[in-house]
């Protein structure tokens, strides 16, 4: 799954940009504001929660609504991925998002911020407010107590998430709406090659991580990608396994795979064609054997003795296994 976040102020026209993103590369968009007025009319339980706090004039708490974004995440299972417009509001739900994403062995791919000066956005709000009938909308103080407050919140996220790599800007003034539109869809036509590219530390920091998400999966293990996309031409990724799980027998065709342990002890077993154990080899600092090269076409599958996290490269593109590859 792709996980995007779509910054912008009031009138930048996130809703406008983000119906057309989410058609045209399969996303499913996630408008807090209108979440929280679908679980209402749903009459969920977070639901229920957010209309008791709302209507006793509460804000409704990071809690809830982060409920309701995973909720969102676990009952779309369709789609390439998710953007998500009006979240995180503030530094501590990026945070909260991180590590929710972390549970599930996600990330945060990409954020894009629609840049428009204020004084754009006071026109904008303005015009808007005329238009809907809103006149209270249309207050010069209440306009710039709307941006301040939007700058206030969204700096911090800025350096945040420029910080990991992750950050990317489009001029929502470049023309008008379809404009603004073609430079959206540059920016994700490029996010693959150029903005996934990240620098990644495998330290002890790391591997604690990964570790403690194997830990808590039903399979009792997981794969950290260190790939910036599917067509990559090296694959790259540490495989994190607890005694107890279950490799299928299986090869690689079309290249060769290189293992390094980090963490562990385990074996790499060969078989024949038919299934029959060829051969065993023992990694671990009790044999000083790290690594070993899997040929392409070898029938091989790993078994572990402790919880064991490999480093695991091979030529890309990646390609799912096929039925004739497992035995």
């Amino acid at each position: 799954m792709k996980y995007y976040i779509l910054f912008g102020p009031p009138g930048a026209g996130k809703g406008t940009q983000a119906g057309a993103i989410s058609e045209k590369y399969n996303l499913k968009h996630i408008s807090t504001g209108e979440m929280l007025r679908a679980e209402i009319a749903a009459g969920t339980e977070l639901g229920k929660q957010a209309k008791e706090l709302i209507d006793a004039g509460n804000l409704v708490p990071d809690s809830v609504v982060e409920g309701m974004i995973e909720s969102t995440f676990n009952n779309n299972k369709n789609v390439a991925g998710f953007l998500l417009d009006g979240f995180p509001r503030t530094l501590g739900q990026a945070v909260d998002l991180d590590e929710m994403l972390a549970r599930r062995g996600e990330k945060v791919n990409a954020v894009i911020s629609i840049m428009i000066k204020d004084e754009t956005i006071k026109q904008r709000i303005q015009h808007r407010a005329e238009i809907e009938g809103r006149a209270d909308d249309a207050n010069e103080e209440t306009i710039k107590n709307r941006i301040l407050t939007y700058h206030k919140q969204t700096e911090p996220l800025i350096t945040y998430y420029k910080n990991a790599g992750k950050y990317q800007e489009v001029d929502g003034e470049c023309g008008g709406i379809e404009d603004v539109r073609k430079a959206m869809f540059r920016v994700f036509k490029g996010i693959d090659r150029k903005f996934m590219e990240r620098q990644v530390v495998l330290d002890d920091s790391l591997l604690d991580k990964v570790q403690m998400l194997a830990q808590e999966s039903p399979r009792l293990r997981m794969n950290y990608d260190l790939r910036n996309s599917e067509d990559d031409q090296s694959q790259r990724m540490l495989n994190v396994m607890l005694p107890g799980t279950h490799t299928t027998i299986h090869k690689h065709n079309l290249s060769s795979e290189t293992v390094m342990l980090m963490r562990g002890r385990m074996d790499t077993v060969f078989y024949n064609n038919k299934g029959v154990e060829m051969q065993r080899i023992h990694m671990g600092g009790d044999t000083g054997v790290f690594g070993v090269n899997i040929p392409k076409g070898q029938w091989h599958t790993f078994e572990v003795y402790d919880l064991s996290i490999i480093f695991m490269a091979q030529d890309g593109p990646w390609s799912p296994l096929s039925k004739e590859n497992m035995l």
